[in-house]
């Protein structure tokens, strides 16, 4: 049974993501490919350690701040 849920959902999320548009940056990213020293710049720019940290930071904002909006809702702080 759960292998039946498990494909019902395969199948609903592929049905979700075939209705999104296609990414206006795919044309700039596939450019990307053709640089040369692109391997070598992150080998003195990590890029993704910086989108990692980048993301615990986003998401540590967005705690805050859905904190702070139900701390005003149920008035613990004015």
């Amino acid at each position: 049974m759960l292998t039946w849920m498990k494909e019902i959902l395969d199948k609903f999320l592929a049905l979700i993501v075939s209705l999104l548009p296609l990414s206006p940056f795919a044309a700039y990213i596939d450019s990307l490919e053709q640089v040369p020293y692109l391997g070598y710049l992150n080998w003195f720019v990590p890029v993704g350690t910086c989108l990692k940290i980048g993301a615990a930071w986003l998401s540590a904002i967005a705690l805050f701040y859905l904190y702070s909006v139900i701390a005003r809702w149920i008035k613990l702080i004015e």
